[in-house]
């Protein structure tokens, strides 16, 4: 798989779950088991030490390490790891945070809760509940073209006469492509495109398949989703997702740490952005072009994330209720996602993927988790939750998926989540 991707391959992902070892599970499992165990005990107790969050971080910052450091264990202090990590868990009780790691070799401030990562592909949530909640208030419809939202000189490609819909692009099936062809040249990153230039880019896409009929995941398409609603709105991206999702939850970390030409954190959240990795060493943030910044150009919090799960959850009432319930209904299937669920014992359970708006909705039929993972250039990051059981996570890593494969993150939340 291409180091350039800012996201994973869902066949990818898919397999190395049902590939996972049995014993993996049931580790974790055994620990989660013997702490519910302890909260019938002294539920007051386990709230104030974070047990919950804690096994999470445990078992993932042991296949982070592993992974780091090519299968040897070794004694290391935070200071010496090249990755730092944060786990939040959040259920009707309350919530959990733990972290483990520094901030950067240059800061040695332990990192926390309010700690700031780059989230990837989580970006594309925040689009898909924007477009929820422009579509209750009847100012998009789904079924309309892309093209309705674009200036006028721009040609949106069609596939025998069928157009590309906004849920055509929330859903992965427009049929354009991960990347235009061109596009990484000679990554997928750091390229300084104008929004002509990307205009471009798109006039000259070909579409492989009809839209709306077969997922094939697409940045582009997310990226020029986000772009369309902003333009409709007449705000900027970063702008439309604090007046319809940020300012409602009060998640103040939260944003975009680009503008039109480049990357441009601000001043007074330096101090608590981590540094990401790349094969060890510390790397910098890259640059989307800002007509496709909705494809993963966000940074965030994982007690910002939190606020997010609870409302997702419904565990707080907001205005979003509705947009971010319609977020999560299912849309559309994913051919790459029929994989089963695998319980400790090893026996399989026949499951189902499917995609919301944006969100990836996956069931046996019975049980079913929600969840979004995201990754780019230094990050990995990932929220889910059991609906049944109102748990929920939040894991943020500032590690790189060709260095930590996402599978582990993966596969983490959703044992926990599941048993």
């Amino acid at each position: 798989m291409s180091t350039n991707m800012i996201s994973y391959s869902r066949i990818g992902i898919m397999l190395l779950i049902v590939l996972m070892p049995v014993a993996s599970v049931s580790t974790i499992v055994l620990q989660i088991q013997q702490v519910s165990a302890s909260n019938s005990a002294n539920a007051s107790a386990q709230s104030s030490k974070n047990e919950l969050s804690d096994i999470v971080l445990d078992k993932y910052k042991q296949r982070v390490l592993e992974h780091l450091f090519n299968n040897k264990t070794y004694a290391i202090s935070n200071s010496s790891i090249p990755a730092s990590i944060v786990v939040g868990v959040i259920s009707p009780n309350g919530t959990q945070v733990s972290a483990y790691g520094n901030i950067s070799k240059a800061n040695n401030t332990t990192v926390d809760g309010n700690t700031i990562f780059n989230i990837g592909s989580l970006t594309k949530l925040f689009v898909g509940i924007s477009l929820m909640d422009m579509v209750n208030q009847g100012l998009v419809r789904l079924d309309d073209p892309l093209e309705k939202y674009l200036p006028a000189n721009v040609t949106v490609p069609t596939y025998q006469g069928h157009k590309i819909t906004l849920e055509d692009l929330i859903t992965h099936t427009s049929g354009l492509p991960y990347w235009p062809p061109g596009w990484c040249n000679p990554t997928c990153f750091n390229n300084y495109y104008t929004t002509q230039e990307v205009y471009q880019f798109l006039s000259n896409s070909s579409l492989a398949t009809r839209p709306g009929v077969k997922d094939v995941y697409s940045n582009f398409g997310s990226g020029l989703l986000g772009h369309a609603l902003s333009l409709k709105a007449g705000v900027p991206l970063e702008q439309l997702f604090e007046d319809r999702i940020l300012n409602v939850l009060g998640m103040n970390s939260t944003g975009i740490a680009m503008n039109a030409t480049g990357v441009s954190v601000p001043e007074d959240i330096k101090s608590r952005f981590a540094k990401g990795h790349i094969a060890g060493n510390e790397s910098d943030l890259v640059f989307f072009p800002q007509a496709v910044q909705g494809a993963g150009a966000m940074y965030s919090t994982v007690n910002d994330l939190l606020k997010f799960l609870s409302a997702n959850m419904g565990l707080i009432d907001t205005k979003l209720n509705d947009a971010m319930q319609e977020s999560y209904t299912i849309r559309h299937p994913v051919s790459e996602f029929q994989l089963p669920f695998v319980d400790p014992s090893g026996h399989e359970s026949p499951a189902h993927g499917y995609v919301g708006s944006d969100w990836n909705i996956q069931t046996d039929l019975g049980r079913k988790i929600i969840w979004r993972n995201g990754g780019i250039d230094g990050y990995s990051s990932l929220i889910a939750f059991n609906p049944d059981k109102q748990l929920g996570v939040a894991i943020l890593c500032s590690c790189y998926f060709a260095d930590v494969p996402p599978i582990e993150m993966i596969n983490t939340a959703m044992t926990f989540l599941l048993y």
